[in-house]
């Protein structure tokens, strides 16, 4: 039992990465139409997908204005495993495909951005540090302005930047009220950050929950947005008004993170300064330990010496 749904579970994950690889990937494909090399390797031969287990396969994109690459991570349900499985179907969970997109260095304005499911958003406005630091959940539209759908919210470092980068065609295509019903139902979250902790500070971030691999036309729209955000973040710039205030919000947090650093070094020589008087006293206790060990056997020695009967000896004639 366990061996047969290895091999099935196996193929079922190998095919549904495939399918979305030949559905974006191939001839024609939204990613071949938009980067010149595509797939892991170097040369027309190389494969389009890396293999990392058997739930997790990586696509890589380069060539592109704006932008070093991309990396899309697919992980898919556990199906080779049957405890898995049968969790699944008690507690379900989706075949997901997170999108990372490498901006260039000047190719990307300050900018902080997230959208998401309302509930899914406060978490990430919450445990995501430079959401948690620059940016708030937009509460309402710019005015005058169409706005996303109902059960979607906004977080922004500004009304501006939201107002930017929501724009009329994404809300037609996707993020509309009408469309985001017909259209939105993998979208997970989107994520375009000037501050990212790590080697890559300026990234363009998307999850999506994959459809089945008969249905992976049902996701266009939505891979769709990764060129179009490419492009539109590469391109965007501030007002002057809204960049002296990032300007400012980015020194500020810059002096922070300098004050957390200087707090940390001081802690770490503070801790470092404890271990190395505890265990000079540890040493002066053992020290102590043994003096005082020594002192008692002298003591006892002495007391057992005056302790013993005194024997007088005489000489023989």
């Amino acid at each position: 039992m366990f061996v047969i749904n290895y091999f099935t579970g196996k193929k079922e994950n190998e095919n549904l990465a495939l399918s979305w690889a030949a559905k974006f990937a191939t001839r024609d494909s939204i990613f071949e139409k938009n980067f010149s090399l595509l797939g892991v390797g170097e040369g027309d031969d190389s494969p389009l997908l890396l293999k990392e287990g058997q739930n997790v396969f990586k696509f890589y994109a380069s060539g592109r204005r704006y932008c070093q690459g991309l990396l899309a991570t697919m992980e898919l349900k556990s199906r080779h495993d049957l405890l898995s499985r049968i969790y699944n179907m008690v507690v379900p969970c989706k075949d997901e495909i997170s999108i990372e997109v490498y901006m260039n260095d000047d190719a990307m304005d300050h900018v902080i951005f997230a959208l998401a499911r309302k509930k899914m958003a406060k978490a990430m406005q919450k445990e995501l540090r430079d959401l948690q630091r620059f940016a708030g959940i937009v509460a309402q539209a710019p005015s005058g302005r169409k706005w996303v759908a109902e059960e979607l919210a906004v977080i922004s470092e500004s009304k501006e930047v939201a107002g930017d980068l929501i724009t009329e065609a994404v809300l037609e295509q996707v993020f509309g009220e009408k469309s985001f019903e017909k259209y939105g139902k993998g979208f997970i979250s989107m994520h375009f950050s000037d501050q990212l902790p790590g080697t890559h500070k300026k990234m363009l971030l998307f999850k999506f929950a994959l459809p089945d691999a008969n249905n992976m036309a049902d996701m266009t729209r939505l891979v769709a947005l990764v060129p179009y955000y490419i492009d539109l973040i590469g391109r965007y710039k501030l007002s002057s008004q809204a960049r002296s205030k990032t300007d400012a919000a980015r020194a500020k947090a810059a002096q922070e993170s300098y004050k957390e650093l200087q707090n940390a070094r001081q802690e770490a020589l503070q801790k470092k300064k404890a271990e190395r008087k505890k265990m000079l006293e540890e040493a002066e206790a053992k020290l102590s330990a043994e003096a005082i060990r020594k002192r008692e056997e002298k003591e006892r020695a002495r007391q057992m010496k005056k302790a013993m009967p005194k024997v007088k000896m005489t000489r023989g004639h």
